[in-house]
């Protein structure tokens, strides 16, 4: 057998993770399709979203992560609006915004989403 040197190792690694991402985005947008109705945020009847939690802490602050009911990876937002009468009647606005994670990133927090939301669909049945 040949001897890889250090950079294809690399190079052949980076390929395989970005291939790995691209075919688990594609089997977190069929789970997350198919699970219906989505699961609520926190109980909001508003926002329908799940954490997304992958057992590990990752170098970089990506905030609150979620999967959407489209099966897409994002960073949500929730912004406190406070009313005339101050805090007592305070709405919020709640927006999801694109994560840019590597392909090693995304092969973590997807695996970590497919499962849970796999788990969700045996829980009901499905």
């Amino acid at each position: 057998m040949a001897q890889i040197e250090n950079g294809e190792v690399e190079e052949r690694v980076s390929a395989l993770l970005a291939e790995t991402a691209l075919q688990l985005q594609e089997i977190l947008e069929q789970v997350a399709r198919r699970l219906r109705p989505f699961p609520s945020f926190l109980g909001m009847t508003s926002l329908q979203a799940v954490e997304v939690e992958p057992g590990f802490s990752s170098e970089r602050d990506l905030g609150c992560v979620v999967v959407d009911p489209e099966g897409r990876l994002c960073s949500l937002e929730i912004t406190a609006i406070s009313g005339i009468a101050g805090m007592a009647e305070a709405d919020q606005v709640e927006e999801f915004q694109p994560l840019k994670l590597s392909p090693l990133e995304y092969v973590v927090y997807a695996s970590a989403a497919i499962d849970m939301l796999t788990g969700e669909l045996r829980r009901r049945g499905g």
